[in-house]
């Protein structure tokens, strides 16, 4: 009798085949923000080869019903729209595409709407046919999918197609997003959005910086009133490029490393961020102690920015190292999570990093002691800064963020906080030291907002001015008389400069 043991290899009996549950749709996309869900589904306009893309915010009875995707791309024919709606279909893709599971239009969402539609037109039909698909949540998890009416999927296409100057593309659309604000609040409305499209604008910006700058497109967020058939004021997404300092902390770097994992090897380029750094593409939108580390592209797509992947520690004096890194050419070596916004390397990488050295002779090691060296020398300071009063509420968080890198200390008095009211007499402003507020005329605040939708931290770069010139009112215990002509001064000038923006304005 043979002694069973655990490593005796089991036989296989016979095969069987068992299909999903279709509630497993129901956990399609649950790791997807608005953010990562949008970019998604903005992946598959570029690979369409779209280079005007609008994200549009819809209003109706003053409250967010839903959102669009427009692209002036090559549109889809019947079998193409039928292939991108289909559930787990696996999508032919070439080595440049962005698209890789095929899952990214059902998954991106589903995690966030109630409802997907996609509308479509064939640049290549000559019979200009428009084709649309709708599923539910609930009809997926029957794959039961609707076909559109034609004539009115056209009708409904021109009118988004005009954003992008074009009669060939494609809409999707999401109704019933869950995140949306339930409420008509005007206040709440308004805060979300401005929240929601700084971020969304972030984002994008961040993730696609290298495709906006080589191909030259374009891609706005708007927000539509569908009760009056006016659009805002577009914000164009800007490209964030973690890598764009005027000058390098160490004017060896960037430097090449060459890491060989097996018989292939990887280009990991390593960056060195001047100590101090206020940019935007430094700060990023959190403490640039998370964004250190290693940077991960695949044709061109930023997939995860920052951490060292377990094979180094984050550091505070090591935050000025950054590495790009190429991954299309060893996808074996990769796993890319389906919302594309993580990798996980295999654990050959990890050895062929810590193996790796430039041509010049430099480690890794190496690398990460000369960030440290330059994070030290930038930092010694010539002179203590005087204590301030911190920014409170009504400042944006980039703002707070700066204020408190560059002023270490705190003054002994309450925040400072900025508040829009309507004031009788006309002024710019009032101060009010007993409340330690700042407050700021409600009848400047669409011009002073340049367009944008307001909310409780807007015109930050108005209010950052004023916080550096008004701070040592509220940091003393007196208001003084020298502070009071200041303050006069600052009334007589700011006041006649606003009405003088109005005039122009309305003009």
């Amino acid at each position: 009798m043979t002694t069973p043991s655990m490593n005796t290899v089991l036989e296989a009996v016979e095969m069987r085949v068992l299909p999903p549950d279709p509630a497993v749709m129901a956990a399609i996309g649950l790791s997807h923000t608005l953010n990562t869900a949008v970019a998604d589904l903005i992946d598959n306009s570029l690979d369409a080869t779209a280079n005007r893309i609008v994200v549009r915010f819809m209003l109706r009875k003053g409250r967010p019903s839903s959102l669009l995707i427009i692209d002036n791309g090559f549109g889809m024919s019947e079998q193409a729209i039928d292939a991108a709606m289909t559930v787990g279909r696996r999508h032919h893709y070439d080595g440049s595409s962005l698209g890789h599971y095929g899952m990214g239009l059902k998954a991106a969402s589903f995690s966030q709407a109630e409802s997907l539609t996609v509308i479509a037109r064939d640049q290549f039909d000559k019979t200009h046919h428009t084709a649309g698909r709708r599923w539910s949540r609930q009809g997926v998890q029957n794959f039961e999918c609707e076909v559109l009416e034609s004539s009115q999927c056209a009708e409904q296409l021109d009118l988004a197609l005009e954003s992008v100057d074009s009669k060939f593309g494609t809409m999707v659309r999401w109704d019933n997003v869950r995140t949306f604000p339930s409420g008509t609040n005007e206040d709440v409305v308004n805060e979300y959005l401005s929240r929601t499209v700084d971020s969304l604008r972030f984002h994008l910006g961040f993730v696609m910086h290298r495709l906006i700058k080589k191909r030259n497109m374009q891609i706005s967020i708007d927000v539509y009133d569908a009760d009056t058939g006016t659009a805002g004021a577009p914000r164009i997404v800007d490209a964030v490029d973690p890598f764009a300092y005027r000058r390098s902390g160490d004017g060896r770097y960037p430097m090449r490393f060459s890491v060989e994992v097996g018989p292939a090897a990887i280009t990991a380029t390593a960056h060195l961020w001047p100590a101090r750094s206020q940019a935007l593409e430094f700060r990023l939108d959190e403490d640039p102690v998370q964004r250190q580390g290693f940077y991960f592209y695949r044709n061109d797509r930023l997939l995860e920015a920052g951490g060292w992947k377990n094979i180094f520690t984050n550091g505070r004096r090591t935050q000025l190292a950054r590495v790009e890194l190429d991954i299309d050419t060893l996808p074996e070596v990769f796993d890319m999570n389906m919302e594309k916004s993580s990798v996980q390397p295999r654990p050959e990488f990890g050895h062929a990093v810590e193996r790796a050295v430039s041509e010049s002779g430099v480690s890794f090691s190496n690398y990460l002691n000369e960030s440290e060296a330059v994070f030290r020398t930038g930092n010694v300071r010539s002179r203590k800064r005087e204590a301030v009063v911190r920014p409170g509420s009504g400042f944006s968080p980039a703002v707070k963020r700066a204020i408190e890198e560059e002023y270490e200390d705190s003054a002994p008095r309450p925040p400072v906080q900025v508040r829009w009211k309507s004031i009788s007499t006309g002024e710019f402003f009032e101060v009010d030291r007993a409340e330690q507020t700042l407050w700021l005329n409600e009848r400047y605040r669409k011009i002073l907002s340049t367009g944008r939708r307001s909310g409780m931290n807007d015109a930050p770069l108005l209010k950052a001015s004023l916080y550096l010139l008004m701070e040592e009112v509220f940091r003393g215990s007196a208001f003084g008389s020298k502070a009071k002509d200041n303050v006069e001064i600052w009334q007589a000038i700011l006041t006649d400069a606003a009405e003088d923006e109005l005039a122009r304005s309305s003009s």
